[in-house]
Parts: C-alpha cells; sequence; structure tokens
C-alpha cells in the first residue's frame, strides 16, 4: 500500500500536475495570442502525456484502461476505428488526422490523470480546488481592476471588455462551465477551515458567477440551472445541500451584477457599461439555426462516416467553422453510427456513475464525499448540455477541462479495484497507440502550425474558406 501512494509522487506525475495547474492558472487570463497559444500549449500537454505513456516503466504492469468493463472499451475500439475510416476518406486527410490524433491525445489525457486519481483522489481534490480557485482568483482580479480603472474614469467600456484572455467571451463561457459549480463545494467539504479563508473562498464563487451573468451568455446560465434540476432529479434528497449553495452563489452573483452593471452605474449616470450586451439583448438563436441546417444537410448527405473530421472548417456553415452543437457536429464529420456510439457512452457512464453511488450509499462505503460525487455530476451535465450550442468540445482550455474532469471522475469511479494488470500484448499495443498518436498529431499540426509561429501576415488567407475559430484561430481548412 506504501508503494501505491508513494507511486503518486513521482517524478512524472508531479511534473504533469504542475504543468497543468500553471496552464489552468495562467492560460485563461494571458491575452498574447489568445486562441492560438491555448491550442499550442494544449498539443504541448497533449504530447506530454502520450510520450509519458509510451515510455513509462510503470505502465507496463498494469493500466486504469484495462479496468474499463468489456462493452465500453469495444465501443471505444470501434469508435477509434470508425474515426480513422471517416479520416482515410476526408477530402483533407492532413487536418481530418490531426482532429482524430486529437481526440485520441485526449483520452490518453484523461486515462493518466485517472490513474492519477485513483491512487489519491484527496490529493486530487484539493489540486483542483486549489487550481481552480487560484485561476478564478486571478482571472476575476484582471476583470475587476479594468472595470474598477472605467468606472473611475467614466470611460464606456467596448464590449466584450473587460473579459480578457479569449479572443471571443463566449470561449470564456466555455472553459467556466466545467469550474463554476465546483469552486463552491470546498465550502461543503472543508467546513473546519478557518472561517476567514472560507469567506474568501465564498468571495471567490460569488465572483465566479457575477462573471457568468455579465458574459450575458444564456445558454451556459441556462446549462448551469437545466443541470442543477437534472441532478436533483436524480440525486434527491442527497444533492439538495450541494443544490442550494450553488443556487445562494448564483443568486448572489446575479443581485451582484444588476448592482454593478445595471444600478449604480445607472443612478450616477456612469458611461462605464453603456456599450454592454446584456442578456436580455440576446434574443436570437446568434445565427446557430442556419449553422445546424448545414449541419444536417451534410448529415443527410453523408450519413454513415461524414464528411470527415474537423471539415465542417473546409464545407463551412455561413458563418462558422463548426456548427455550435456537439451532436451534431460529430454527426456530421463522423456519422450517425459514431454518434450513437458515443452517445451509448456518455449515457451509460452517467447511468453507471449514479447506480454506483446509490450501492455504495446504501451500504454506507461511499469513499469520497456525497457532495464531490454529485457535484462532478453536475458539472459533467453542464458542459456536456452547452456543447449543445455551442463550441465546448472544439475550444483548446474548454478541451482540457472536459478531458481532466472526466479522468477525475474515472478515477474516483474505480478507486475501489484492483488495477488489472495487462497482458503484454495489451500492453505493447497501448504503448503502440499513444506512439501512432503522438507522431500522427505532430505529423500533422506542424504544417500548419510553424506558418503562425512565423506571422499571420505570411497565411495564405485567400485559400481559407472562412476566418473563423476551429483548429486555430483562423479555422477554415485551406483549399
Amino acid at each position: 500500500m506504501q508503494k501505491k501512494n508513494h507511486s503518486l509522487y513521482s517524478p512524472q506525475n508531479l511534473f504533469f500536475l504542475l504543468v497543468i495547474s500553471s496552464y489552468l492558472i495562467f492560460s485563461p487570463s494571458l491575452n498574447i495570442q489568445a486562441f492560438d497559444n491555448k491550442r499550442i500549449t494544449e498539443l504541448v500537454l497533449i504530447s506530454i502525456v502520450l510520450l509519458l505513456f509510451f515510455i513509462t516503466c510503470k505502465l507496463k504492469k498494469n493500466n486504469l484502461y484495462f479496468n474499463i468493463p468489456v462493452y465500453q472499451k469495444t465501443t471505444l475500439s470501434i469508435i477509434a476505428i470508425l474515426l480513422l475510416l471517416s479520416s482515410l476518406l476526408a477530402t483533407n486527410q492532413s487536418y481530418a488526422f490531426l482532429e482524430t490524433s486529437l481526440y485520441l491525445g485526449l483520452f490518453f489525457f484523461c486515462l493518466f490523470l485517472a490513474a492519477i486519481a485513483k491512487e489519491k483522489s484527496h490529493h486530487i481534490q484539493l489540486f483542483f480546488f486549489i487550481t481552480l480557485a487560484t485561476s478564478a482568483l486571478l482571472y476575476q482580479t484582471n476583470f475587476f481592476t479594468a472595470f474598477l480603472a472605467s468606472f473611475i474614469e467614466n470611460i464606456p467600456l467596448q464590449w466584450p471588455e473587460p473579459f480578457s484572455g479569449f479572443s471571443n467571451v463566449r470561449f470564456f463561457n466555455q472553459y467556466q462551465i466545467w469550474s463554476i459549480s465546483l469552486l463552491a463545494l470546498p465550502l461543503l467539504l472543508y467546513q473546519k477551515l478557518d472561517k476567514r479563508l472560507l469567506f474568501f473562498l465564498k468571495i471567490i464563487a460569488i465572483g465566479w458567477a457575477i462573471l457568468l451573468f455579465a458574459s450575458g451568455s444564456r445558454g451556459a446560465i441556462g446549462s448551469i440551472f437545466i443541470a442543477m434540476i437534472l441532478t436533483l432529479c436524480v440525486f434527491k434528497n442527497h444533492a439538495k445541500p450541494f443544490l442550494k449553495l450553488n443556487s445562494l452563489i448564483l443568486l448572489a452573483g446575479a443581485i451582484a451584477y444588476l448592482l454593478l452593471f445595471k444600478l449604480i452605474p445607472s443612478l450616477l449616470e456612469n458611461q462605464v457599461t453603456v456599450g454592454w450586451k446584456s442578456i436580455e439583448q440576446f434574443g436570437n438563436s446568434s445565427g446557430r439555426i442556419a449553422l445546424w441546417q448545414f449541419a444536417i444537410q451534410y448529415i443527410v448527405d453523408n450519413p454513415w462516416l461524414g464528411i470527415g473530421p474537423m471539415h465542417y472548417a473546409y464545407y463551412p456553415g455561413p458563418t462558422h467553422a463548426h456548427p455550435h452543437n456537439s451532436l451534431l457536429q460529430w454527426a456530421c464529420e463522423m456519422g450517425i453510427p459514431s454518434t450513437l456510439l458515443v452517445l451509448s457512452l456518455i449515457f451509460s457512464g452517467l447511468y453507471n456513475w449514479v447506480k454506483k453511488f446509490y450501492i455504495l450509499t446504501n451500504s454506507e462505503s461511499l469513499y469520497v464525499p456525497s457532495h464531490l460525487w454529485i457535484g462532478l455530476f453536475c458539472t459533467l451535465c453542464s458542459g456536456l448540455i452547452y456543447s449543445l450550442v455551442s463550441g465546448v468540445i472544439v475550444m483548446p482550455l474548454s478541451q482540457i477541462m472536459m478531458a481532466l474532469i472526466i479522468g477525475w471522475m474515472l478515477g474516483i469511479y474505480f478507486q475501489d479495484q484492483e488495477s488489472k494488470p495487462a497482458s503484454q500484448l495489451q500492453h505493447i499495443g497501448l504503448m503502440l497507440l499513444a506512439g501512432a498518436t503522438l507522431i500522427t498529431l505532430t505529423y500533422t499540426a506542424l504544417p500548419s502550425l510553424l506558418p503562425r509561429l512565423h506571422s499571420y501576415a505570411d497565411l495564405p488567407y485567400q485559400d481559407y474558406p472562412i476566418i473563423a475559430p476551429r483548429f486555430w484561430q483562423i479555422g477554415g481548412i485551406p483549399h
């Protein structure tokens, strides 16, 4: 048992957690090439994980992947095969394999974190809470400093100021959706902490809620409330403390938003938010219906293997390189069979998560706090729901957050099970897949990465069917 705990502090695990923590803390607040730098860092993180999977001796003994039930492993394998076939038949194979290798890399990313979380979930729990709270605090410091300076000088903020660090405020929401329900959890889990620290954590959580309302995202707000209702329906009385706390945090955030951005500027005739878009101004679909119509037509024309991974950016909708709907995106690019398999994985995973909670609770053997179990369910549902109206599965920071949450949940789910040793053949297969994914990711990313590192002015803009974010900030696939 001592050996098992010691592995948590192995150099590769500590290095991985340190890099991830630094990325989540600083990346949201840095405004230098806000989109592409986040993508480049994501590629570096995934490459590190793939390399560790390929060379680490520890993985020769066991791997959490082999704890996954046969049905889910078979489903994952079929999805991977369908992705490869779709990529082979795509018009631009290089970009298609880039997207496929990215998804495979995120899968290994999940497994790597899950293995650490399984060994010592309490430390991973602290890692997440400290990292997310620090990240939110740093971002709020930038936000409210800019807001206060404009307020004092009576200078109108130009939307989306003072949201910084993201080329679009919705990309901020796609990051925030994975953390907003978790920021309040320490108030339930660590009630014996110093009251001043608990008050400080409460302020951070309320500040994060203020930014949610200030961003004017109906999709993010609606997704959170739908996820909370779903959580109540599934976990019933068990969820009430968590949902009550989050409801109070959101209510406090909404009131503070109205005071700071509506009432006070109005009473003082301050111009700070004159140019802002408020929630009530978002009264249309923002062009999503047209994007969805394009995706549906692609599905009708290519139902089995789709038009190819990332190829909504090759045959774009009228204004965007993705349809702002994860379900339609996967179906039109990867095909209906692959989409149905992904849905089966999602629903079976959520079902097993809830089922195990009740089994462990009824037997009084739940090995992590119930609030954490419930909070992660609510967080995952929030992200999944928001992905139906936004690019949650597209943007780099939200992809990393999604992989971290899923990996954390996998580690917790299998924490009470012994790791199953892999046969030599299985181990070689997993190593080769990690190595092949790393090579493919590097080979397909470099041609589009190197010009962006040199100068954006040298990009052949006339070759891009659309200038909108997808893999890169200029995300169309060049013809």
